[in-house]
C-alpha cells in the first residue's frame, strides 16, 4: 500500500509546478491563477485525494494559522510596494474608501443579516466585520505590481486598491472584536462599549501602529549603517520574512493588532533610503516574499476549492446567495463610487476602484477567530455565506481584472 505521505509530496510538487506555468498559459485568456487551482482543488476532493479536507466547514486551528500567515505576508508586500513615496494628499482616496465605504459597507451588512436573514445582533455584526474588509493576498494581481518611488508612482486603480487592502485588514478588528464582546454579555451596555472604545479601538490600534513604525524604521536605520560595504553578506531574500514576524510578533505580544503593524513595518523599512533618497541595496527582497505569498495563495485555493465540494455551502438559502451576489456586484461597487465622488479621479479610475473590492482570505481569518474566541451559536450559516462571497468574488473579479486593468493602465486619463 502507497503511504499517503508520498502521496501528498507529490500533489505538493505537481500542483506548485502548474501554478508555476499557469501565468504563462493563463497570459492568453487574461484571467486570475485562482480561479484554475480552485477548480484543481475541487477535482482533487472528488477524487479522494489524501488531503486535510474540511468536513464540510473548516477546521478551526488550522484554518485561522494558515489564513493568518497568508495575510501578514500579503500585508508586508502591500507596504513595502507603497513605502513613504506617497503624500498625505495622495492618501485621501485610500483613505476615503476607509472612513466611508467600509463602515456603510458593514451598516449595510448588518442590517440585511439582522432584519432579513433574522440572525442575532452579534452574529449580524460578525458577519458585518468579517466581509468588511478587501482582501491583500486575492486581489494582489490587480494591486501594486512592483516597488513605488517618488519619480514614478501609480495614482490610480492599482494605488488605491493596494492602500485599502493594506489598511482595512487591520481596521476591520474592532469590529470583531465588539462583536465577540457582545457574544459574552446580555447585550452592548456602557461598560461594554467604554471597554471597546479603550481598549480595542484606542489602545491596540494606536500600539500596533507604532510597534510597525518602530521594526521598520530601525530595520532600516541600522542598514543603512551597517550595510555599507557589507551589502554582499547580508541574506535580504529572508529580510522581508523576518520583518513580517518581527512585526506582528511583536505586536500581538504587546496586545495590539498585528495586521497593522506588518502594514506599517513595510511602509517604514525604507525610510532612511528615502530621506537621503538613495537606492542602497539592503532594501528588503519583495521577490523572495511575493513568491511566498503566491505559493501560500496557491495552496489556500486548492483547499477553498475543496470545501465547496465538501458542502461548506450547504446551509445556503435563496435569500442568502441573492444576497451575496448583492454585495460583490452592487453594494459595493456603488458603496465604493459614492466614497469616491469628490475625488479628482477619472470616471473609469473610479468604477474599477468600487468595483474590484475583492474578498477573501481576511474573512476566513476573522470569522475562525471570532469562533474560536467569542460564543456565538449557530454558525454554519456565517462559514456558507463568507465562502459564497469570496466564491462569487474569486469568479467575478478573477474573470473581468485583468482585462479591466490592462485597460485601465492603457487609458492615461487619471484625472478628470
Amino acid at each position: 500500500m502507497i503511504d499517503g505521505y508520498f502521496i501528498i509530496l507529490l500533489i505538493i510538487g505537481v500542483t506548485t509546478l502548474l501554478a508555476s506555468f499557469l501565468p504563462i498559459v493563463l497570459k492568453r485568456f487574461k484571467i486570475s491563477f485562482t480561479i484554475p487551482v480552485l477548480i484543481l482543488g475541487g477535482t482533487f476532493y472528488y477524487l479522494s485525494v489524501p488531503l486535510p479536507w474540511p468536513d464540510p466547514t473548516w477546521d478551526i486551528d488550522l484554518t485561522l494559522h494558515f489564513s493568518e500567515l497568508v495575510v501578514i505576508i500579503s500585508l508586508m508586500v502591500a507596504g513595502l510596494k507603497i513605502g513613504l513615496n506617497y503624500s498625505w494628499k495622495e492618501w485621501l482616496n485610500p483613505l476615503r474608501l476607509l472612513g466611508i465605504t467600509m463602515p456603510l459597507f458593514m451598516a449595510v451588512v448588518f442590517i440585511v443579516a439582522y432584519y432579513v436573514l433574522n440572525f442575532s445582533g452579534e452574529l449580524a455584526l460578525l458577519l458585518a466585520a468579517v466581509l468588511a474588509p478587501t482582501d491583500p493576498a486575492l486581489a494582489s494581481e490587480i494591486q501594486l505590481n512592483k516597488k513605488q518611488s517618488e519619480s514614478s508612482k501609480n495614482l490610480g486603480a492599482q494605488y488605491n486598491l493596494t492602500a485599502e487592502a493594506g489598511l482595512n485588514d487591520g481596521l476591520a478588528f474592532p469590529f470583531v472584536y465588539l462583536a465577540i464582546l457582545w457574544s459574552k454579555s446580555d447585550g452592548l451596555n456602557s461598560d461594554v462599549w467604554l471597554e471597546w472604545l479603550s481598549f480595542y479601538v484606542l489602545f491596540k490600534t494606536v500600539v500596533g501602529i507604532i510597534v510597525g513604525i518602530a521594526v521598520g524604521f530601525l530595520y532600516s536605520y541600522f542598514t543603512t549603517r551597517l550595510s555599507e560595504g557589507n551589502t554582499h553578506r547580508i541574506h535580504l531574500a529572508f529580510v522581508a520574512l523576518s520583518l513580517t514576524l518581527i512585526s506582528y510578533g511583536l505586536a500581538e505580544v504587546l496586545n495590539s493588532y498585528g495586521f497593522l503593524s506588518v502594514f506599517f513595518a513595510g511602509l517604514f523599512a525604507h525610510y532612511h533610503q528615502h530621506k537621503n533618497k538613495t537606492n542602497n541595496t539592503g532594501h528588503p527582497s519583495l521577490s523572495f516574499i511575493s513568491n511566498i505569498e503566491k505559493f501560500l495563495i496557491v495552496f489556500w485555493m486548492l483547499f477553498f476549492g475543496g470545501s465547496i465540494m465538501a458542502g461548506i455551502m450547504n446551509f445556503i438559502t435563496v435569500e442568502i446567495v441573492v444576497f451575496s451576489i448583492c454585495l460583490v456586484l452592487i453594494i459595493r461597487p456603488v458603496l465604493g463610487y459614492i466614497s469616491l465622488y469628490g475625488s479628482k479621479l477619472s470616471k473609469r479610475h473610479k468604477m474599477a476602484i468600487s468595483f474590484f473590492g475583492i474578498k477573501g482570505i481576511g474573512s476566513v481569518f476573522y470569522l475562525t477567530y471570532a469562533i474560536k474566541n467569542g460564543e456565538f451559536t449557530n454558525t454554519d450559516q456565517l462559514f456558507s455565506i463568507v465562502a459564497l462571497v469570496i466564491l462569487v468574488s474569486v469568479l467575478m473579479h478573477g474573470l473581468t481584472a485583468k482585462r479591466s486593468m490592462a485597460a485601465i493602465e492603457d487609458d492615461n486619463t487619471l484625472i478628470e
